[in-house]
């Protein structure tokens, strides 16, 4: 093996091709902060899904729930616990819309890109926080194919295949499905089950047809099915910072089915490319709760949903090879969500049934576009967007007490939203390997309805706004083996939109906080030390807080910090790559990585909080021509932290799911 072919098995942060800038420029010139993770740094860190990003990207953070139900994405402290995304989420171009989509296995996986700050001058839908794309493999020109096994303790199981089909120099197909099980982590002390045992089937079929030299036609189709016994919640003593063991007695679930599909096509014309990208996504899920999560009958939740999506957008974009690059587009969207509600509620008094349904219709649409003008070294950058939004709340309510159900309430509401977002970048390329950038952004996230309402005034919550500014430099040194990117962000925020507790303690709502802010700074290196061992690190400060909060009379938070925002994320990977002489082995590949978060608090009071804490993450690779094996090891410190915390304050309780225990399994994989 030559000393390039070395080089290229490097896992390394370093310089790549970002297609979510859409204008395929290299990591390093495009003025915004971004991080990328390739294939085989996916398959060596073993992000298996996009949790495991915590730590390994500068200020993003997403507390792992014990349900797929709700994924929470913060980036520089933007983001909200429950409800509509503020950070977008696209998978091969197609969007995820709700929350509840977002928590997959990443079982065959390009690359991975993370856009912090405003996106939506580049693509449909509005992204207030930031941006994550993931790219799976297209169909190539070879026929074959991967099978890749794993297994762990607490009988952890994965199987992931993939088929790559090509029926002549223009038509081809690509075919991947992935299986995962396990047992749980965890024990519910009231029937001895594991309330997070989980199973998930998954598939994906990408067909690619090339007509002419100029004209891509691309069709994904992708379906889940993923099933989950219980939820691994335990009361919490937050005087103590103590858990008590899982102990309820009502069994529960959490079932989703998802599909998604895309059709997409990109044409080269003489000045310019014009590309459509349409998909339809599916959601039928159910969530039956044990909500109480003690060994008696007090709050049980019943509830099924089924979102569609469809989404149409159409770019047009200056040729690779323009002096000014710009990209203009126009994008719709509708979206239609049923919810069907039972809350089975017991007091000392009486038994309470609630039945509540929900039927939304949401209608988007913007127009937006970006240009990118050089003088000399100095490039400027401008964007604009214009955003709208209509919605539609179609709401009843009826309660049955004694065996007599009574209709409580109903209404049919309307809202509707438009708001121009403006966009505007300097950007100075010294030389090769020096780019120092400036950005000026507005952001901005549509109001809605709340979905467990009680006073006329809870029913609806504003949109909320953002002014970011940004300042970053991005480096390369001795002859490209060191890679060095710094960022400075302020990001001046009202009307952010909080999860709060509806006046009864049973439900939650969202409401408006008046003003906020989150500075920080990042950075983000890799180092080469030599052909065989390299280091990676990522680290993010964030200072997030309110500036004028007040809830009610008596609840004032100004001042407090903004919950589930670490302080500090830290991520250091080592890799060390051995090359036996005279054997069969093509390398040996040793990593570690260390992922460590600072303080953060659960919620608005800032009364209980999560400590810094640190997780350590090994593994061991041999691989031997197509033929690859290995073990693996998470948590190897065993660190005791809490993934998530919630309060019920109906019932002057706190709940947290713990930190999963240490892990450790083996792999095979095979290419042919």
């Amino acid at each position: 093996m030559g000393a390039q072919e070395k080089k290229q098995d490097t896992i390394k942060m370093n310089t790549v091709i970002i297609d979510a800038g859409k204008t395929n420029l290299e990591k390093q010139q495009i003025p915004i902060s971004v991080s990328t993770l390739s294939a085989k740094e996916i398959e060596v860190l073993k992000i298996d899904n996009l949790t495991n990003l915590n730590g390994l990207v500068p200020n993003l953070f997403m507390p792992e729930h014990g349900t797929r139900l709700n994924t929470d994405i913060y980036i520089r402290g933007i983001g909200v616990s429950k409800g509509e995304p503020s950070v977008g989420v696209y998978v091969d171009d197609i969007p995820y819309f709700d929350s509840g989509t977002v928590n997959f296995e990443l079982a065959d996986v390009k690359k991975i890109e993370v856009l912090r700050g405003p996106q939506g001058t580049l693509y449909g839908r509005n992204t207030m926080g930031g941006l994550i794309k993931i790219y799976t493999p297209e169909p190539g020109p070879v026929l074959g194919g991967m099978l890749k096994l794993d297994y762990g303790n607490y009988n952890q199981q994965k199987a992931v295949g993939s088929f790559n089909l090509p029926v002549n120099d223009k038509l081809g197909f690509l075919l991947d499905g992935a299986y995962a099980h396990k047992d749980g982590f965890f024990t519910n002390e009231y029937d001895g089950s594991n309330p997070d045992r989980s199973d998930t089937y998954s598939g994906r079929m990408k067909m690619a047809y090339k007509p002419t030299d100029r004209l891509k036609l691309r069709f994904v189709l992708g379906y889940e099915n993923s099933r989950q016994d219980g939820f691994p919640y335990a009361v919490y003593d937050i005087a103590t910072q103590k858990a008590q063991p899982i102990n309820y007695n009502v069994p529960s679930l959490y079932d989703r089915d998802f599909l998604s599909s895309g059709v997409f096509l990109n044409y080269e014309g003489n000045n310019f490319d014009v590309s459509f990208a349409g998909s339809y996504q599916n959601l039928s899920d159910k969530y039956a709760i044990d909500q109480d999560f003690l060994p008696i009958d007090v709050y049980f939740i019943d509830m099924e949903r089924d979102n569609d999506a469809y989404v149409e957008e159409l770019n047009f974009k200056s040729k690779e090879t323009s002096k000014i690059k710009w990209i203009a587009g126009l994008y719709a969207m509708q979206r239609r969500l049923y919810k069907d509600v039972l809350v089975d509620l017991t007091t000392p008094r009486v038994n309470m049934i609630l039945y509540k349904t929900y039927d939304q219709d949401i209608d988007g649409g913007a127009m937006f576009g970006q240009m990118e003008m050089p003088f000399g070294k100095f490039t400027l950058t401008t964007g604009l967007r214009w955003d709208m939004e209509k919605s539609r709340m179609d709401y009843n309510y009826d309660l049955e007490m004694r065996g007599r159900k009574t209709h409580m309430d109903d209404f049919i509401h309307y809202l509707s939203y438009n708001q121009i977002l403006p966009k505007v970048s300097i950007a100075y390329q010294a030389n090769d390997d020096l780019n120092i950038y400036a950005t000026i952004t507005k952001g901005y996230k549509a109001g809605g309805f709340n979905a467990t309402i009680e006073r006329p005034e809870d029913e609806v919550y504003n949109p909320e706004y953002s002014w970011n500014y940004e300042a970053g430099m991005k480096s390369m040194w001795l002859e490209d083996r060191l890679t060095a990117n710094l960022s400075v962000f302020y990001i001046d925020w009202r009307d952010q939109q909080v999860i709060q507790s509806v006046p009864s303690g049973r439900g939650i709502m969202t409401k408006n906080a008046g003003k906020s802010e989150s500075k920080g700074v990042e950075f983000e290196g890799s180092f080469r030390i030599n052909r065989n061992f390299n280091l990676g690190l990522a680290a993010g400060y964030t200072d997030a807080k309110f500036i004028t909060y007040e809830k009610s009379a008596t609840e004032i938070y100004s001042g407090n910090a903004i919950p589930l925002v670490p302080k500090y994320t830290l991520g250091t990977i080592a890799n060390y790559k051995y090359y036996p002489k005279n054997s069969k082995i093509k390398y040996i590949l040793f990593n570690t990585t260390y992922k460590y978060f600072g303080k953060f608090y659960w919620d608005v009071d800032n009364a209980a909080y999560q400590d810094s804490y640190g997780i350590l993450d090994a593994n061991i690779t041999t691989v031997i021509d197509k033929f690859s094996f290995g073990i693996w090891g998470k948590n190897l410190t065993n660190t005791d932290y809490n993934r998530y915390y919630f309060t019920i304050s109906s019932l002057n309780k706190a709940y947290v799911e713990p930190a999963r225990p240490m892990q450790f399994g083996a792999f095979v994989k095979v290419k042919f």
